[in-house]
C-alpha cells in the first residue's frame, strides 16, 4: 500500500476513498457538501470550496474537487474530519486503519452508509413516525438493515421511457436549483432540514390496505424552505433513491408556471414535461395509486370562480382553463387514488384547505433556534461579538421570527454586523427589522455601481418601489417582462439589482424576476408610501389617499402581506433612517408623510375605529419602530382606550415606549404573561442589567396609572413578580391615580392583595372593584374587607365570583355591608358559602345601615336551611332589590319558604328573584309564586297550570323563563297567552327542553296579527 502522504495518488486508495463517498446515501452526502463550508472542518489555511461547484455534484465529481483543493493526505484529513463531524463513526475507523496501512477485518464487510446518532423515531403532526431504513447507494444495498417500515425495492425492469423522463426530471430540476443564486456569505448550515426529511419519508409511507390515498400540504412561512424541500424528494426519487418501489411516476407541478398557461388538458399538462411525444397516458390511467403529485406554490394560481365555474370530470383530455385543471387535481376528482404533495404559504394554504380532501397537514418552520444562533455564531466570527449579537436579538420576537427563512437570517445578521461595526457600544434593547434593513440596503448601495445610487436613477427607484407595493395589493410575488415594461423599469437597472441579490430571477421563467425574499418587497413597497410623489401604486387613486386606505386594511386584518410592510412604513418614518436611505437611493422622502399618518389617527378615533378588535399592540410595535417620541406622543396624545396583552420581551418594551404617551387614556385593559417579569431568565437575558432594564419598563407602563384620566383599569389575568407587583401597588397607591373601576381577576402573586387593601383604604374615587378568581383563603379576605370597610371608601359594586370564600370569611365581608355606607352591588357567585355563611350575611342584610340592593349567591351550595334566613331578610330589607339564588339546592322546602314571604302583605323593596337550575320537583312549590305583584318575575321549575296564571294575571312584557326544565306541556299555556297579551314583547325560552311538538304549539299564535312578540329566545 502507498505510504500515507501519497494515498490520495494512488489509484487503490482513490478507489477506496470514492467507495466510502459512493457509500453514503443522498442525505449524508449532501451534509458532507455543506461540511466542506464549514472553515473549522478544512485542513489549516484551506479555503472553502465554492458552493456552486458542490452543490450538484455527485461522488465522483466531489473526490474531484477535493483532490484539486486539498492535494495529496490532505485529501483524506479533509474527508475524515467531515466524517467524524457526521458520527459516521465505523467508517472513521476503517478510514484510520486504512490510512495508516491496517486493514481490518472490519473493512471486508463493505462500506454501508451509517445514520448518524441523531436519527431516531421523531413525532409531528399530532402522530408518531419512524424513519424509514437509510436510502444508500446501489453497491449498499445488500448489506443494509432490514426494516419492516422500508419501501419493498422495484422488482420489475423498468421500462426505457420511464427512466429517460427520470433523466429529464432530474435535469430539470437541478437547472432550477442552479438558477436560485445565494448571496457569497451566505452560511450553509449542515442537519438543518434533516428533521423535516424524516417526517417527509414516515408520512408518504404507504397507508396499508383499504387506507385513503394521500393528500398532504406543506405550510410554512415564505421562505422557510416548502419549495427546497418537496424539490429534495423529486430529485431523489429522479436519481432512484427515494421512494423507488412507491410511485412509478413522480410530476414536479409549479403553481407560477402553470398560472401562466391557457387553456389546455390535464394529458397535455403532462405532456409538456415529457421527453418525446409518446406519453404513457394508459399507463398512468392504469396504476393510478403510483403516481405522486408535487404541486409547489399552488397559491400564486387563481383558483376562485376559474375552479368552480366548470362541472366536476375525470375527463383527461378536455381542455379546460390551467386554474380548473389544478382545482380538480386538488379535489381528487382527475386522478382519486394519486398522491398529492402541495407546498402553500399561511394564506394560501388557509384557501387550499377547503378545496383538499382530509389534508394532513405539516408545518415547516424553518430554521431552528439553534440553528439561529449557530449562523449568527459562524457570520460574525468572533463568538462574543455573536452572543452579544443574540442576546439583543432575543428582545425581539419578530427578528427571531423573520430569521427562520434563510435568506431572511442572512439579512438580519448582514444589518447587525453593519450596525455593531458602526457602534460598539449600542443602546439597551433589540435592534429594529426597519433598522436593519435599511443598514443592509444602504451598505449593498453604498458598493454597487453609480447607476443605482445617482440621481438620475430616482425615478426608476420610485418606480421600483412602486410595483413592490403594487404586487402586496394585488398579492403577486413575481413579475414578468411586461410588468416591468410598464413602470418603466430599464435593464441595466434590474440587472444591478439581481448582482446585489434584491432580485433574483424566477427558477423556471427566464424573463421574471421576484424579489430574494418576501421581507424585501415589504420594505420597498413600505418606501414607496415615504418617497416623494403624489400618485399611488394602483393608479388614479393620490397616494396619500391610498396610504390611508393601506392602514385601515391594515390594521383590520385586511392582508395579510401587509403586516410587515406596515411596520417597515412606520419604521422609515424616523428622520435618521430617511436620511440615510436619501442618500443610498438618490430620492427625495416626502417631509409631510408624519403629518398624513396623524391625520389618519385622528380620523380613526372620531369614526369610533379604535375600540372593539382594533388591535392595539400592533399599533404600538409600529410606533416604537419609528423609534420617534415625538411622533409616538402625537400620535397617542388623544387616545381614549386600549387593550393589550403582554406576552414577550418585546411586547413590553414597545407598551413601555408608547403608554407613557397616552396621557388622555380613560379605559386599559393590560394582560402580562408569567414569562415577562419573571425574575429567572434563561439564554443569557437573566442578567441584572437586564432585569433592572425591563423594570423600568414595567414602572414606564403604570406611569399612566397616575396620569389622573385613566378612570378603568382591568388587568385580569396578569402573572407578576414579586418586584413588578410592589411597583404596579405603588402607582395605583399614587394621590394622583383616580381610578374608579378595578378588575383584579386571576392575578398573581396573591399576596399583592394584601398591598392592594392597605392602599385601597378610605379610596373615595374607587366605586366598582373586581376580585373574582383569586384564592382569598382567610388571612387574605379578612385584610382585604377590613381595608375596603372603611368609612370613607367610596365604593358601590364589588365582585368576589369564585374566590374560594368559605363562611369563615361571612362575618368579616358581613361587617363591610354595615361598615360601607354606599356598597349596593355584591357578587359572591361560586364560593363554597353553605348555610352558615348566608345565615351570617342575612344577619347584616336586616340592618338598617346596609344599603345593599344587589346580592349574587348563585351555585354557593346553599340548601333548604339558607332559604328561612334569606326569607326573614326578604321582609326586613329595606334596599335588596334583586337577588339571584340560581344553581342551588334549594329543595320544594326551600321554595315554600320563600314562597310564603313573597305572599305577605307587607311593603317589600324585592323586584327580582332568580331560581333557575335549581332542584325542585314538579310539584307547585306553593301557590303565593302565581300571585306575586306585576314587577316581581320567578323562573323556576313550574307546573303549567302556574305558569299560565301568573302570566294570564300580570301579564309581564318580558317574563324570565330561561333554564326553569320547561317541556312540551307548559307549552300550551304559553301558546294561549301569546295569542291574547297586550303586553308581552319578549320571551326567552333558552335552556328548557321545548321538543318539537312544543315549539310547533308555540308556532302558531305568532303567526296572528294579534300577537304583539317582537323577540323570542
Amino acid at each position: 500500500m502507498a505510504s500515507p502522504a501519497g494515498i490520495s495518488g494512488h489509484d487503490g486508495a482513490r478507489d477506496q476513498l470514492l467507495s466510502h463517498l459512493r457509500g453514503l446515501d443522498p442525505w449524508q452526502l449532501e451534509d458532507f457538501k455543506l461540511a466542506l463550508q464549514c472553515p473549522e472542518l478544512l485542513p489549516e489555511g484551506a479555503r472553502r470550496i465554492p458552493w456552486a461547484d458542490l452543490r450538484a455534484a455527485g461522488p465522483a465529481d466531489l473526490l474531484c474537487l477535493l483532490e484539486e483543493r486539498f492535494p495529496g493526505r490532505r485529501t483524506w484529513e479533509a474527508a475524515l474530519r467531515v466524517f467524524e463531524d457526521l458520527r459516521l463513526s465505523s467508517l472513521c475507523e476503517r478510514m484510520r486503519a486504512e490510512l495508516h496501512g491496517e486493514r481490518t477485518a472490519g473493512a471486508l464487510r463493505g462500506v454501508c452508509g451509517v445514520l448518524p446518532d441523531y436519527w431516531s423515531p421523531l413525532s409531528g403532526t399530532g402522530q408518531n413516525l419512524s424513519i424509514p431504513s437509510c436510502f444508500v447507494s446501489e453497491m449498499s444495498q445488500v448489506c443494509r438493515l432490514q426494516d419492516p417500515n422500508q419501501e419493498e425495492p422495484e422488482t420489475l425492469e423498468e421500462t426505457a421511457h420511464r427512466r429517460r423522463y427520470r433523466e429529464r426530471l432530474r435535469t430539470r430540476i437541478l437547472a432550477l436549483w442552479d438558477r436560485t443564486p445565494w448571496p457569497e456569505d451566505h452560511i450553509y448550515l449542515r442537519h438543518v432540514t434533516q428533521r423535516e426529511h424524516a417526517e417527509l419519508r414516515g408520512l408518504l409511507r404507504p397507508r396499508g390496505a383499504g387506507a385513503p390515498p394521500l393528500t398532504m400540504l406543506l405550510e410554512g412561512a415564505a421562505g422557510v424552505g416548502k419549495t427546497t424541500l418537496a424539490t429534495k424528494l423529486v430529485l431523489h426519487w429522479a436519481e432512484g433513491v427515494l421512494f423507488r418501489g412507491r410511485f412509478s411516476y413522480v410530476f414536479y407541478i409549479s403553481g407560477h408556471w402553470l398560472a401562466k398557461l391557457g387553456d389546455i388538458s390535464f394529458a397535455g399538462l403532462l405532456a409538456l414535461d415529457w421527453p418525446d411525444s409518446q406519453v404513457p397516458v394508459e399507463e398512468f390511467r392504469a396504476h393510478p395509486e403510483r403516481l405522486l403529485f408535487v404541486i409547489d406554490g399552488a397559491e400564486e394560481v387563481t383558483l376562485g370562480s376559474k375552479g368552480s365555474a366548470s362541472r366536476p370530470g375525470a375527463d383527461w383530455y378536455q381542455e379546460l382553463p390551467a386554474a380548473s385543471i389544478l382545482v380538480r387535481l386538488l379535489k381528487k376528482e382527475l386522478v382519486p387514488e394519486a398522491t398529492l404533495l402541495v407546498t402553500a404559504g399561511p394564506p394560501g394554504g388557509h384557501a387550499l384547505r377547503g378545496l383538499l380532501l382530509r389534508p394532513c397537514r405539516v408545518g415547516i418552520p424553518g430554521f431552528t433556534e439553534g440553528d439561529r444562533r449557530e449562523y449568527l455564531r459562524r457570520f460574525l466570527g468572533d463568538p462574543d461579538v455573536a452572543e452579544e449579537a443574540w442576546r439583543r436579538m432575543q428582545g425581539s420576537e419578530t427578528l427571531v421570527r423573520l430569521c427562520a427563512a434563510p435568506l431572511a437570517c442572512w439579512a438580519v445578521c448582514a444589518g447587525l454586523k453593519r450596525q455593531l461595526a458602526g457602534s460598539p457600544a449600542p443602546a439597551p434593547g433589540a435592534p429594529t427589522p426597519t433598522g436593519l434593513y435599511a443598514q443592509l440596503f444602504c451598505s449593498l448601495l453604498a458598493g454597487a455601481e453609480p447607476g443605482l445610487r445617482t440621481g438620475s436613477s430616482a425615478g426608476q427607484w420610485r418606480a421600483f418601489c412602486s410595483l413592490a407595493a403594487e404586487g402586496l395589493w394585488l398579492a403577486a410575488f413575481t413579475f414578468a417582462g411586461d410588468a416591468l415594461e410598464r413602470w418603466r423599469l430599464e435593464a441595466p437597472f434590474i440587472d444591478g439589482l439581481l448582482r446585489l441579490q434584491i432580485l433574483r430571477r424566477v427558477s423556471d421563467c427566464e424573463h421574471c424576476v421576484t424579489f430574494a425574499h418576501r421581507s424585501f418587497q415589504e420594505f420597498f413597497g413600505a418606501l414607496f408610501y415615504v418617497l416623494w410623489g403624489a400618485q399611488g401604486s394602483l393608479g388614479g387613486v393620490p397616494r396619500h389617499q391610498e396610504m390611508r386606505r393601506w392602514l385601515n386594511h391594515a390594521f383590520a386584518d385586511a392582508n395579510p402581506y401587509w403586516r410587515q410592510m406596515v411596520r417597515f412604513f412606520f419604521g422609515l418614518l424616523g428622520t435618521d433612517l430617511a436620511r440615510q436611505l436619501e442618500e443610498a437611493v438618490g430620492c427625495r422622502m416626502s417631509p409631510g408623510v408624519a403629518d398624513e399618518v396623524l391625520d389618519w389617527a385622528e380620523e380613526l378615533e372620531r369614526c369610533g375605529a379604535v375600540s372593539g378588535r382594533f388591535d392595539f399592540l400592533w399599533l404600538f410595535q409600529c410606533l416604537h419602530e419609528t423609534q420617534d417620541e415625538n411622533l409616538a406622543r402625537r400620535v397617542l396624545n388623544r387616545l381614549p382606550v386600549a387593550d393589550l396583552d403582554i406576552q414577550g420581551c418585546e411586547h413590553l418594551r414597545v407598551s413601555s415606549f408608547c403608554l407613557k404617551h397616552c396621557q388622555k387614556l380613560r379605559k386599559l385593559r393590560l394582560s402580562v404573561s408569567h414569562r415577562v417579569l419573571e425574575k429567572k431568565r434563561t439564554s443569557g437575558l437573566g442578567t441584572p442589567e437586564v432585569a433592572d432594564f425591563r423594570m423600568h419598563q414595567w414602572e414606564d407602563i403604570c406611569s399612566v396609572f397616575c396620569s389622573g384620566n385613566l378612570s378603568e383599569l382591568d388587568l385580569s389575568n396578569s402573572k407578576l413578580s414579586t418586584a413588578s407587583m410592589m411597583r404596579l401597588c405603588l402607582k395605583l397607591g399614587n394621590p394622583r391615580c383616580r381610578l374608579q373601576k378595578l378588575a383584579w381577576k386571576s392575578m398573581a402573586p396573591v399576596e399583592g392583595l394584601r398591598k392592594l387593601g392597605l392602599l385601597l383604604r378610605g379610596d373615595r374615587h374607587l366605586t366598582h372593584l373586581d376580585l373574582s378568581s383569586n384564592s382569598l383563603d382567610a388571612a387574605v379576605s379578612r385584610g382585604v374587607f377590613r381595608m375596603l370597610g372603611h368609612s370613607a371608601c367610596g365604593l358601590k359594586y364589588l365582585w368576589l365570583e369564585k374566590g374560594n370564600l368559605s363562611a369563615a370569611a361571612c362575618e368579616d365581608l358581613a361587617s363591610l355591608l354595615t361598615s360601607t355606607p354606599r356598597l349596593t352591588r355584591l357578587c359572591l357567585g361560586l364560593n363554597p358559602l353553605g348555610d352558615e355563611g348566608v345565615q351570617l350575611l342575612c344577619g347584616s342584610l336586616t340592618r338598617p345601615e346596609c344599603v345593599l340592593q344587589r346580592l349574587e349567591l348563585w351555585c354557593c351550595r346553599l340548601s333548604t336551611p339558607s332559604c328561612r334566613h334569606l326569607s326573614d331578610a326578604l321582609l326586613r330589607s329595606r334596599s335588596l332589590t334583586h337577588l339571584n339564588l340560581r344553581r342551588n339546592s334549594l329543595g320544594d322546602g326551600g321554595v315554600k319558604l320563600l314562597s310564603s314571604a313573597l305572599g305577605r302583605t307587607e311593603p317589600m323593596s324585592l323586584v327580582s328573584l332568580s331560581l333557575a337550575g335549581g332542584f325542585f320537583t314538579t310539584e307547585p312549590p306553593g301557590k303565593p309564586f302565581s300571585m306575586c305583584p306585576p314587577k316581581f318575575c320567578v323562573p323556576f321549575v313550574c307546573n303549567s297550570s302556574i305558569l299560565e296564571d301568573h302570566l294570564s294575571r300580570f301579564c309581564p312584557t318580558t317574563p324570565r323563563l330561561e333554564k326553569c326544565s320547561l317541556t312540551a306541556a307548559c307549552c300550551r299555556p304559553l301558546s294561549s297567552v301569546l295569542g291574547s297579551s297586550k303586553s308581552l314583547e319578549n320571551l326567552n325560552l333558552l335552556g328548557n327542553n321545548l321538543g318539537p311538538d312544543g315549539v310547533s304549539r308555540l308556532w302558531m299564535p305568532l303567526r296572528k296579527l294579534t300577537c304583539k312578540l317582537r323577540k323570542l329566545g
